[in-house]
């Protein structure tokens, strides 16, 4: 096979693979797990402030 040929057939499987990945991130079926993900920030930021108060609470 010629390096023209070869590479090609790399370029049709990566863009195949690339419209593949983007068609997963934006179903609908992975909307919920991608919005969860996106509030751990938040819930991680609760949990850190009543800790925070807990430790601040018993040196006292």
């Amino acid at each position: 096979m010629e390096f023209a040929t070869v590479h090609s057939i790399l370029t049709v499987i990566l863009f195949v693979g690339f419209v593949a990945f983007v068609i997963w991130a934006y179903s609908k079926k992975r909307k919920s797990d991608f919005d969860e993900a996106a509030n751990l920030v938040f819930d991680d930021e609760s949990e850190s402030k009543k800790q925070h108060s807990k430790r601040e609470s018993e040196h006292e």
